[in-house]
């Protein structure tokens, strides 16, 4: 209670507002830390302190704007809130909005963050096109009713205690005098915009990279306010091929195709097509017999449950993908490119880095065409079929395809209907039945048939079928099962085409089409993107098994297949075939996420980030930033990073020969 005119009371009510609305953000960093699966534990005490301090920076950026208007229409002379009933109803209707709005921007971001390892931003923005599906899928996957309890008591907690602040020191209080109200004015207003702009003394806006105080990227990502990163996207129209074009400009240099022809054991300057990394690959003697190819990307299919490869899990997860390995090639150091599905079919199955921003394959299949392996092997006389479970129209998905190589395409109409489990579909073995069956009637023509599996993603539903399931008092039994039964469904579906023999002359191929996060310690952790990469062909025995430990991706499986069919053809592809022990090429890993990159060559591991500084990792141990030891290596890597991704931006653009 203020008792003089003296004091203008507007100026306090809106500081202490300021003051418990960055509070109540602190308790939202709170309890994102306390629900991040424990990552805080491998962060000292007082670099976590130092995060909730350097996040005020950005706390305080949001509270700003609301503090800028409330106080704004709240010294308005003769109307101002203490003499005006209406508008302290305003003010407190206008923060009761945006309050309700940043909370649940809040709210959504813990899950945003456990499962992305990064804070809330424009990448929740690339399905708004299909909010019926990502309603269903965040019903199905999280706590949505524990989660809404949480958030309503928060903001009913914040309200009750504003509407007693706000009658203490507004209602009770002796009225300020307007004139002192306008004098208080340019002081508090001068405030408010420093904040907004986060920084003094520069011309340039505080920018997120200012929240990588720390060598521990968990405490930078808590420092971040997701508010603040989501919204910056959402206004900068994050992701939109305008955007993406104009970052690409920025990060153009003129060197950039050599350096990746170089990469590729090309000449610089050698480019004798229309696409600057085209190789003409022939093979002495060319194969007179071709072999189907059947390729499965699996949902989610994480190198660190896989028994052969890095299982952390206490249960058998992938018997029958380990059974498969003792008679196969496993390539044991290999990377997906991306953390979506997406992502991983622009790049398995046509060699591309995955580019910047919103959805791909919604938003180029018009404008040109990918040459991969279905556009190769119809060349060759294959049928090429592409199986998946869901709905044909989400991402554009059928439409790609269709446009990019493949003849048919199979989706959730496609199958009984009362066999659908959710709004992914069927379940991954009806998948596979239906696939053995068409693929069975082709008569002997050679074909590609890709399948892509969903159960093995939340809501992670499990049919009704006999495997040794984990117990459901294990830690994430519903999960982990949904992996298992993923794992026994491409079993039944091994067995059956071993045993059948239409199937001899088939080459199996099986990888994921990215990870999932185990114990992260970056934001673009490699955990994400361990994936197996599996060749197989029907009717080897254990004499052919090979573990490969040569470093590859999802970029190399294109080159890798052919390298197996040894047909000719021109590899339009960024990869080189894994299996090649005469033509030396420099073995490198390209991954993306939103706006940042990721690239592996030999023992260190450098991400790049776009307004934002570089980390650099000595591989295998990942917790430890030596970019400042290794400037030269930053240097470097970085340069090949920024031209794998701006060689593949441009060549994207290019049209490409039909033949």
């Amino acid at each position: 209670m203020i008792k003089t005119r003296f004091i203008s009371v507007p100026a306090v009510y809106v500081l202490i507002t300021a003051a418990v609305l960055v509070l109540f953000l602190a308790l939202w960093r709170f309890i994102l830390m306390l629900l991040s699966g424990g990552l805080s534990s491998a962060v000292p005490g007082d670099v976590l302190f130092k995060a909730f301090i350097v996040g005020l920076r950005f706390d305080f950026i949001i509270v700003s704007y609301i503090g800028t208007v409330i106080y704004v229409l709240g010294i308005i002379p003769f109307i101002d809130i203490q003499r005006s009933k209406f508008m302290r109803r305003l003010g407190y209707v206008l923060l009761f909005v945006y309050t309700a709005v940043i909370f649940f921007v809040h709210l959504a971001d813990i899950e945003f963050f456990k499962f992305f390892n990064t804070r809330l931003n424009g990448m929740a923005l690339i399905w708004q096109d299909t909010p019926e599906f990502v309603i269903t899928m965040i019903w199905g996957m999280y706590p949505v009713i524990k989660y809404l309890i949480l958030y309503a008591v928060i903001l009913a907690a914040f309200f009750l205690l504003m509407r007693r602040l706000q009658r203490k020191v507004v209602t009770d209080s002796v009225k300020s005098h307007w004139l002192v109200n306008l004098l208080f004015a340019p002081v508090l207003l001068t405030v408010f915009i420093i904040g907004t702009v986060g920084r003094l003394g520069s011309d340039a806006p505080l920018r997120w990279g200012a929240a990588y105080f720390s060598e521990y990227d968990y405490a930078n990502l808590l420092a971040l306010n997701p508010v603040y990163t989501f919204v910056r996207d959402f206004f900068y129209d994050a992701g939109s091929k305008e955007q993406v074009k104009k970052l690409v400009a920025e990060m153009t240099f003129p060197e950039a195709e050599n350096e990746v022809r170089r990469l590729l054991g090309l000449p610089a300057d050698s480019a004798a097509y229309s696409s600057p990394i085209v190789r003409e690959v022939n093979f002495n003697p060319p194969e007179d017999n071709p072999a189907n190819v059947i390729f499965i990307i699996m949902e989610s299919q994480s190198s660190h449950k896989i028994g052969v490869l890095a299982n952390k899990y206490p249960w058998q997860l992938s018997p029958c993908f380990d059974s498969l390995a003792e008679k196969s090639i496993l390539f044991t150091n290999f990377y997906a490119t991306g953390m979506h599905t997406y992502c991983g079919l622009i790049s398995a199955i046509y060699g591309n880095p995955h580019l910047f921003g919103k959805v791909i394959i919604k938003q180029v299949s018009g404008e040109n065409h990918f040459r991969g392996l279905p556009s190769i092997l119809k060349q060759h006389g294959y049928e090429t079929h592409f199986f998946s479970t869901q709905d044909p129209h989400f991402d554009n998905m059928m439409g790609f395809m269709k446009a990019n190589g493949f003849m048919y395409y199979y989706s959730i109409y496609d199958y009984d209907q009362s066999h659908k489990l959710s709004h992914l579909g069927v379940p991954d073995h009806i998948m596979y039945d239906s696939a053995y069956a068409k693929l069975r009637r082709l008569e002997g023509r050679p074909f590609l048939a890709t399948l892509l599996t969903t159960s093995n993603h939340g809501p992670w539903r499990v049919p009704d079928v006999s495997f040794e399931r984990i117990p459901d008092t294990a830690y994430e039994a519903e999960r982990q099962n949904a992996f298992k039964y993923a794992d026994w469904a491409l079993g039944q579906f091994i067995n059956k085409i071993e045993n059948d023999p239409y199937y001899y002359n088939t080459l199996l191929v099986i990888t994921g089409d990215h990870g999932f996060f185990y114990n992260p310690t970056s934001d673009l952790d490699l955990s994400f993107f361990e994936v197996p990469l599996l060749i197989h062909r029907v009717g080897w025995g254990k004499e052919h098994a090979q573990r490969n430990d040569r470093l590859g991706s999802h970029l190399d499986i294109v080159a890798t297949i052919m390298g197996q069919l040894r047909f000719n053809y021109h590899n339009y592809t960024f990869g080189h075939d894994l299996l090649d022990t005469v033509t030396y090429i420099t073995d490198f890993v390209h991954t993306t996420e939103w706006y940042k990159i990721g690239y592996i060559e030999k023992d260190y591991y450098l991400i790049v980030r776009l307004d934002g500084p570089e980390s650099l990792f000595r591989l295998p141990n990942r917790t430890d930033d030596v970019a400042a030891f290794h400037p030269e290596i930053v240097e470097s890597y970085k340069k090949k990073a920024l031209a794998l991704y701006q060689t593949a931006y441009y060549n994207m653009k290019r049209p490409l020969p039909e033949k």
